[in-house]
């Protein structure tokens, strides 16, 4: 029996599982249920540390960045659960300057993305058929004349920047098509039904009590109970469709054309059968 074979049965034949999960709002409709699963270990962190966590073997799957699955040198599933997608203003994802939008010499990009500094400057090519030079956020936010942030901490800036994009709302305006910011992943030797049951069924509690995910989480992370209905009614989606799907496999051949990436390979999914197995999509 090979070593994958191995890993694959001692994974099936677990207790627990370590899971790792962005530590943002948007994240707690997924994992509302799993802090109370006695078979599941979840380590929160922001996303631009998922996919490492996942490839150095410290959890056993991740809520990875898109784009972490084209820059992988592993052999990753994606889970057919659900992803963190936006069709339209995402409000969280947001380009902020003190200058006109289309003035911007050099961006100044969050350290805890990796998809949307991707997807910025996709964005840019299609909007202004130019780079956008960019450079890490290693400063005060304040001393910048154009930043990228993502999370929970964009609404406290909200207020202060004069120009401001939205990526969300710029992506679905110039394709028509939602945008994937991460979705669930696991190694392929690794994969395990028991685990997307589990997955699964934590997205599905979560999507049925987003009041009472609300009513325990929003305050924690900056969020009005007011704002925080609005940004799951009209801001996020959990679904992960042909429409989604459509939208991630446009996002990686514009990142690829434009050499923001060196590979586009294709959706490759869990099919949470006897045996793990793939079903494969270039929607």
């Amino acid at each position: 029996m090979t070593e994958n074979n191995d890993a694959t049965e001692r994974l099936v034949g677990r207790d627990r599982y370590r899971v790792g999960a962005v530590s943002f709002f948007n994240t707690r409709p997924l994992t509302y249920t799993l802090a109370d699963n006695d078979r599941v270990d979840v380590s929160f962190d922001v996303p631009s540390r998922l996919a490492g966590l996942m490839e150095a073997g410290s959890v056993d799957c991740a809520l990875v960045p898109s784009i972490d699955y084209q820059r992988t040198s592993q052999d990753w599933f994606i889970l057919p659960i659900a992803a963190i997608a936006s069709q339209g203003e995402v409000l969280t994802v947001r380009i902020m300057s003190r200058r006109p939008l289309d003035e911007i010499e050099c961006l100044a990009c969050d350290g805890d993305s990796h998809t949307s500094i991707v997807l910025a400057g996709v964005v840019w090519q299609l909007r202004f058929g130019r780079e956008l030079p960019m450079k890490p956020l290693a400063g005060p936010i304040e001393a910048e004349q154009a930043v990228l942030l993502i999370g929970d901490k964009v609404l406290g800036q909200l207020p202060n920047w004069p120009y401001q994009l939205d990526l969300g709302q710029a992506w679905f305006e110039l394709t028509s098509l939602p945008f994937v910011y991460a979705f669930w992943a696991c190694p392929s030797e690794t994969v395990d039904g028991h685990l997307c049951e589990l997955l699964q069924n934590a997205a599905t509690e979560g999507r049925k009590n987003i009041d009472a995910v609300i009513a325990a989480y929003a305050g924690r992370h900056g969020f009005s109970n007011e704002v925080a209905q609005r940004y799951f009614a009209e801001n996020i989606c959990f679904d992960f469709g042909k429409r989604q799907q459509r939208g991630l496999c446009r996002f990686y051949e514009l990142a690829q054309q434009y050499g923001l990436i060196d590979k586009c390979r294709p959706l490759r999914f869990y099919s949470p059968v006897s045996e793990p197995s793939a079903t494969e999509s270039t929607v």
